[in-house]
């Protein structure tokens, strides 16, 4: 399979390249245009079989779209043959792709998926207390297995390596390697000081292993807008 991210960092889409017998998954909704030969199944994603495990996939998908930020529903594309598809995703702003290895899950914040290669396990993740008060929602997404991952921000895309501790705003974090923990805490000591300084709350990560941050907040955005709503 070969890929191309094209327009980055601003306007970011995916152009991929299947050979025959390749396919691609994607949220739902972000086809942009594929060939003319190219199939599409739906599911609601989820490993579980029989009549309970179904249920408990769609339970599953239904946390995801209206807890996680998520779509419910995954579409698989196959050409017959060879074929072309293009994705982009809702959000202004960059897309990269990340390799899972067996045994190193990635945590993505809601709403950053786009696709993955078949070998990948998508899992949603009960993020805590930490992650409501700190706005990334009350559930995450967690990618393990095998394969390749794409994932939007809005914004451009940064990658640092913690070795260590490092403190990211609340707003800016992207994804995260499951090696690393993570707690919420005041940006400053004391409210005052987090109050006067605008930042409020930040993830405090420690431990060894990827950290993708995003050069804008989507919250902030919000918060400059509403005043010109009608």
């Amino acid at each position: 399979m070969k890929h191309d991210i094209l327009y980055k960092p601003s306007f970011a889409m995916i152009r991929f390249e299947l050979a025959p017998g390749e396919s691609i998954i994607t949220e739902s909704g972000s086809m942009v245009a594929m060939s003319p030969n190219m199939g599409i199944s739906t599911s609601i994603g989820g490993t579980r079989l029989g009549l309970f495990g179904k249920l408990i996939n769609f339970l599953l998908a239904l946390v995801r779209k209206f807890l996680g930020g998520e779509s419910m529903f995954f579409n698989t594309y196959t050409p017959a043959g060879a074929g072309i598809l293009w994705v982009a995703p809702a959000m202004v702003g960059d897309l990269v792709n990340m390799e899972i290895t067996p045994g190193n899950p990635i945590i993505v914040q809601p709403g950053s998926y786009v696709a993955n290669t078949p070998g990948v396990i998508l899992k949603t993740r009960w993020g805590g207390l930490r992650s409501i008060l700190g706005r990334e929602g009350a559930f995450l997404l967690e990618a393990s297995g095998s394969g390749t991952l794409w994932i939007n921000a809005y914004g451009g895309i940064k990658e640092l390596s913690v070795e260590g501790t490092m403190l990211v705003d609340t707003g800016h974090m992207v994804a995260f390697d499951a090696t690393l923990d993570y707690k919420l805490r005041m940006a400053g000591k004391g409210l005052m000081t987090a109050f006067k300084s605008g930042e409020g709350l930040v993830f405090e990560f420690s431990g060894r292993g990827r950290l993708l941050i995003q050069s804008r907040n989507v919250n902030s955005l919000v918060s400059w807008v509403t005043p010109a709503l009608p």
